[in-house]
């Protein structure tokens, strides 16, 4: 490192870890789920994207102070300083965040707190927060050495009342309430986490509600909405198969669907090797709905398959063109 430069390392606290894990575990949960490319694409990116922007390191050279990030650099400048010291519990309270991440990989961004106002984050471990107040903003760090941090700020730049060494260890003695409030953060958005997956192994719609026309049956899934044209459907062929007994059509793969135990829709492979659309809640008896030419079958659970299929037969043939 050339002289005038100094570098600190930025390691991360137990609550960004633990809720790092927990949401990229969410994220894979629910890409499962779904089966979807698009949401596991949307998942990587956001984690890939946190984890980039994270702090890595900082460095305090020619009057500045540098985040090193994988994803670019950020760079604070130390003219016009005020204050430069550790965090106290008073500057953490009331946190609100305005624009920025929350505990992925870090807290960095714009937040404002009840002492401090509107101030730029660069912080991974909360228990090593250092303020810096400059006439234009004021910023956060959490480097692992704070006491040496702090020394190089004030060789690069006076700094009016500068905290003398026992100072800062005292003011260091009052960083724990808020740490608390980042625990307790932590522990919501974990609570939330856990209720989202809950929820989505707990969905439990019913049969999807449906719109017949005499052109059109449209299908009305919160996930995977489909509109059939009747002139695309081999209306002579509608039938209710069993999969108890007609194991051809008993799915073995989710292959870009939603299941759980008690909703599936989407698609879905079954026994003969085709591949279905199928909205199902549970039970054996569904409307097969074929293809007129290339296409794909369509299984539907409705509550009365019979009338259903009545109902589609008669608005169907010799409808009108």
């Amino acid at each position: 490192m050339p002289s005038g430069h100094s570098q600190f390392s930025a390691s991360y606290d137990k609550t960004t870890k633990v809720l790092s894990a927990v949401i990229s575990l969410f994220l894979a949960v629910i890409a499962i789920i779904t089966s979807s490319a698009i949401v596991a694409g949307i998942g990587a990116v956001l984690i890939l994207l946190s984890y980039g922007y994270s702090p890595r390191a900082y460095v305090v050279s020619d009057r500045s102070i540098i985040v090193r990030r994988l994803i670019g650099t950020a760079r604070v400048s130390l003219e016009g300083i005020r204050e430069a010291r550790a965090a106290t519990e008073d500057d953490l309270s009331g946190c609100i965040r305005l624009w920025g991440n929350g505990g992925l990989w870090g807290y960095y961004g714009l937040f404002q707190t009840s002492k401090l106002g509107r101030a730029w984050w660069y912080v991974t471990n909360r228990k090593n927060t250092v303020v810096v107040i400059t006439d234009q903003k004021t910023t956060l760090f959490s480097p692992d050495d704070v006491h040496g941090f702090l020394a190089a700020i004030r060789a690069s730049v006076p700094v009016p009342g500068s905290l003398s060494t026992e100072a800062f260890f005292a003011s260091s003695q009052l960083r724990p309430a808020g740490n608390r409030i980042g625990s307790l953060f932590g522990a919501a958005i974990g609570v939330v986490v856990i209720a989202v997956v809950a929820l989505a192994f707990l969905y439990s719609p019913g049969p999807p509600n449906y719109t017949l026309t005499t052109r059109s049956l449209t299908i009305h899934d919160r996930f995977y909405p489909v509109t059939l044209n009747a002139a695309a459907v081999d209306v002579e062929h509608i039938r209710i198969v069993d999969i108890g007994r007609d194991a051809e059509w008993r799915p073995t793969e989710r292959t870009n669907g939603f299941a759980n135990g008690h909703y599936q829709s989407g698609w879905f492979r079954v026994a003969n090797g085709q591949k279905v659309r199928m909205y199902r809640v549970g039970g054996r008896r569904l409307v097969l709905l074929p293809p007129r030419g290339r296409g794909s079958v369509v299984l539907l659970e409705v509550k009365q398959p019979e009338q259903f299929v009545q109902e589609v037969r008669l608005n169907w043939t010799n409808r009108s063109e």
